[in-house]
């Protein structure tokens, strides 16, 4: 703004336009104080020299007026005008929370006063990132990180994922490497390593993908897995689309995680069965009765990864990038030659089945409840039990189909379903003396030895809500529900956890049969990690040595001979140790002492 001694005032809105007042090119002038005071201008109205006003506007008005400055548009007739408009308002604005009185505030503030609305549509306010103690970054305190120590260590996508999905954009950040680290292990090393398991199988089945059957045809685990996908890619979209990163990014970890703790971990034989190993393996199906299962694994499990490849292009985009070349790009000649050039994944409605996924998300709850019974009464995974049973208020459709999944994630040799609660657990009821006391005085004392000997019939109608008379030695009682405190029990040598309205028990105490079969269980166990310890790949078939003085052992090795060959491809079983082994030990299982080795057959 120019001023000349009349007090005319001058607007100037370019260079060009100053340079023309001036009487010379100003143009490469720097267009702030001091070298803009310098510039004098002859006064249109009076001839007067004009010179800058000393006064500053706020500067934040200056970034206010980006939107159309920074294509030099003037107003309606200005050359300008069509690409103004075309990019006026912006979709969205994204800075740190100490931008809201700054631009945020003058980008809305001058867009509203001179076109009536606000420069962006939508706001996305991100929180200021702190040291481990909560507090500012300090150097000299030692709670300051470099970004790029960050990256060396453990890749730019683990900054950048702890960043989008580590918490609310609009909350503050403490960051240290700890926190970096941790992404690294519970989400990137978990899709690592489903991708590397993928690779490893697929690189000795080299599976024809052409081959496995549509997925309304493949079975229940595998149309799952799909449903839960195109689920996943429906709300990545929708949070996406929303300006929600965080949440696109926290149920995509939470489907990587189903991936790889569910899916795979159920679907693990599948991809590889020793039972069938030695008879060869093939996409024409040599050797495999049921190639078809196999080939609708490998499908469904690259179908998940090349698509969730895809939904994490924007958030870890050298990760995905690494995915899609090795699933998709390297395969394909016609693919197109990166992640980033492909369309973003959209999902298939027809895929996604509701009904399913209530089931097994019960099956699933009945799983870890069963899991809670082990626990809690130390009996290991490794060792078969008897029998669950199950007691819900409703079953889901689709359940009962799962339930041969459940019995073999359990170890379990039958899962039923419970025909009432007495089934599962019983009650036991004590008086309420704080109820009682007043009503029956020392007559209270006979009812509860009255309870204490219930066979759990009177505290079943107790827990059902009824009233019940209770014979005494001197005359009956009512008792009502709350008249007593109720407990739920155990049936002897059975546990029982409750989550909701679902309760599982187990039969804990296994019999002579099943104690020798989770002693081989365990056994199976060791032999694979020190095959793992030996160097051996997966498709290294052994000579096995087994050296046991315990007749119980013995006998449970010779019962179970066939089937611990199959688990560890072991063309042999000796009951001596190996000549020139590649690996021995000695192990100790339920109390029996096990020599182990092991050669190459």
């Amino acid at each position: 703004v120019w001023t000349c001694p009349r007090d005319h005032v001058t607007v100037v809105g370019s260079l060009a336009e100053l340079s023309d007042l001036a009487g010379r090119d100003v143009r490469g002038v720097d267009p702030h104080r001091p070298a803009i005071d310098e510039v004098s201008i002859r006064c249109p109205e009076c001839s007067e020299q004009g010179r800058r006003v000393p006064d500053l506007i706020d500067v934040w008005f200056d970034s206010g007026a980006m939107p159309f400055a920074q294509w030099g548009y003037l107003g309606p007739a200005s050359s300008a005008e069509e690409v103004f408009r075309a990019r006026f308002p912006a979709d969205f604005i994204a800075e740190a929370i100490d931008q809201t009185r700054g631009w945020f505030y003058t980008l809305m503030a001058e867009g509203v006063l001179l076109f009536g609305e606000s420069a962006y549509r939508n706001v996305v306010c991100l929180g200021l990132l702190l040291g481990r103690d909560g507090r500012r970054m300090s150097t000299r305190l030692g709670t300051a990180v470099d970004p790029w120590s960050v990256i060396d260590r453990y890749g730019a996508d683990a900054l950048r994922w702890f960043l989008v999905a580590g918490g609310s954009p609009w909350s503050d950040r403490r960051v240290s490497m700890e926190a970096v680290e941790d992404v690294v292990r519970r989400f990137l090393l978990t899709l690592w390593n489903t991708y590397a398991f993928f690779v490893a199988y697929a690189s000795i089945d080299e599976p024809d993908f052409a081959s496995a059957p549509p997925p309304a045809e493949r079975p229940p685990l595998d149309r799952w897995a799909l449903s839960q996908l195109h689920g996943t890619a429906a709300l990545v979209r929708r949070a996406l689309e929303a300006y929600d990163a965080t949440g696109a990014a926290r149920r995509l970890a939470a489907f990587v995680d189903d991936l790889s703790n569910w899916y795979v971990r159920r679907s693990r034989r599948r991809f590889w069965d020793p039972a069938r190993a030695a008879s060869g393996s093939g996409s024409d199906g040599s050797g495999w009765a049921d190639w078809s299962d196999k080939a609708a694994a490998y499908a469904t499990l690259g179908e998940c990864l090349e698509t969730v490849a895809g939904l994490l292009a924007p958030f870890t985009p050298f990760i995905a990038e690494e995915l899609y070349l090795n699933l998709v790009a390297r395969q394909d000649p016609g693919a197109p030659e990166s992640v980033h050039l492909t369309d973003f994944p959209a999902a298939e409605p027809a895929l996604i089945d509701p009904g399913l996924d209530e089931a097994m998300e019960a099956a699933r709850t009945i799983v870890s409840l069963g899991r809670t019974v082990r626990a809690d009464a130390k009996v290991r995974v490794r060792q078969p039990l008897e029998r669950a049973v199950v007691g819900m208020a409703t079953v889901p459709p689709g359940l009962e189909s799962l339930l041969a999944l459940v019995a073999d994630e359990l170890n379990v040799k039958e899962v039923a379903f419970a025909e009432s609660g007495e089934e599962m657990t019983g009650w036991r009821a004590r008086p309420n003396f704080r109820a009682l006391g007043p009503r029956l005085g020392p007559r209270v004392q006979l009812l509860a030895s009255a309870l204490a000997g219930d066979d759990g019939s009177v505290a079943s109608r107790l827990a059902e809500g009824r009233e019940v008379t209770i014979p005494l030695e001197d005359g009956d009682v009512l008792v009502s529900p709350q008249d007593v405190e109720l407990a739920q029990t155990t049936r002897p040598g059975w546990g029982f956890a409750s989550e909701g309205s679902i309760t599982v028990a187990l039969d804990l105490e296994p019999g002579e049969r099943l104690r020798r079969e989770g002693m081989v269980r365990e056994m199976v166990h060791h032999v694979q990690n020190l095959r793992k310890s030996a160097g051996l790949a997966v498709t290294d078939r052994i000579v096995l040595g087994i050296e046991v003085q315990d007749a119980e052992a013995g006998a449970a090795v010779a019962e179970h001979a066939q089937h611990l060959a199959q688990e560890v491809l072991a063309s042999k079983v000796l009951d001596e140790a190996v000549t020139d082994p590649l690996g021995e030990s000695t192990v100790q299982v339920q109390g029996a002492l096990f020599s182990v080795s092991l050669r190459r057959a």
